[in-house]
């Protein structure tokens, strides 16, 4: 007979833990050549080494043990070819998940970078592509607890609970604006980026914004409103739309008042 290995030696020849063989022959697709019926003990021959070689190459390639089950019980080529090509599948929408994590990852690396090196209290003048977002249209003000809003926002259009920082933004109506009421908003919204998979209920207009960024949240904000008023009365520029405000650095990252930072986007003409 075959020279046979305890499983303790195949786990030291093959680098598989004890509970892994095990597990392979409590589902069927390793068994051993010989059991002894008083100890219990697994003992395997060379033929089980083959065996063992397939398993480990298809699980490094992801298959999962109930389709290396199937194959084993059909041992065809055909079965191989449906089993890798839809692996192959599976990968490679794996990668397209993957890419679009990376990229979301970058984007919040660059504005988490860019918030931290922001330039406070300085109006900028920008044009700014028309943007996707998910659209609450509710009135807000600051001496509620916006987890509320947040809450409904979800609950009403099916988003989940991670939400990150700078994708949140309120929005103040023209009217409460130019009436010096900062603290009354007209809604809450979301801002989407590229690779989130979910539809857009409304758009952010491309074209003409003035920014402003400020030390701390939305409770600090009249006074960079004051300061876009006057600008565009300065200017002779036209408020055209609602503002758009952003936390972009607050307590969801750091316990520190004084890295806060928050935008006003203001459309005008």
């Amino acid at each position: 007979m075959d020279q046979l290995f305890t499983i303790g030696q195949l786990s030291k020849l093959y680098d598989i833990k004890i509970p892994t063989l095990r597990y392979y022959d409590d589902v069927g697709i390793l068994k051993p050549a010989k059991v002894d019926p008083e100890s219990h003990y697994r003992y395997y021959s060379t033929e089980e080494f083959e065996r063992l070689n397939v398993i480990k190459y298809l699980r490094a390639l992801d298959v999962p043990i109930s389709d290396i089950k199937k194959f084993f019980d059909a041992r065809d080529i055909s079965t191989l070819e449906n089993l890798l090509e839809k692996q192959q599948a599976e990968v490679e929408q794996q990668m397209k998940t993957l890419q679009a994590v990376n990229g979301r990852i970058t984007s919040r690396l660059k504005q988490v970078r860019d918030a931290k090196n922001s330039v406070l209290g300085k109006i900028e003048y920008l044009n700014l592509p028309e943007t996707p977002i998910v659209y609450l249209r509710r009135n807000y003000q600051l001496s509620e607890d916006i987890e509320v809003p947040l809450t409904a926002l979800r609950r009403k259009y099916g988003l989940d609970q991670a939400i990150f920082l700078g994708k949140i933004a309120l929005s103040l109506s023209k009217q409460n604006m130019l009436a010096n009421k900062f603290n009354q908003y007209s809604g809450i919204l979301m801002i989407l980026e590229s690779g989130d998979e979910r539809e857009a209920t409304s758009f952010l207009s491309a074209g003409s914004y003035l920014r402003i960024r400020f030390h701390g949240t939305h409770e600090n904000s009249a006074e960079s409103y004051r300061q876009l008023i006057k600008y565009c009365q300065d200017h002779l520029l036209t408020i055209i739309d609602d503002a758009i405000e952003i936390t972009l650095i607050d307590y969801g990252i750091t316990n520190d008042f004084d890295k806060y930072v928050t935008e006003i986007r203001l459309p005008v003409r």
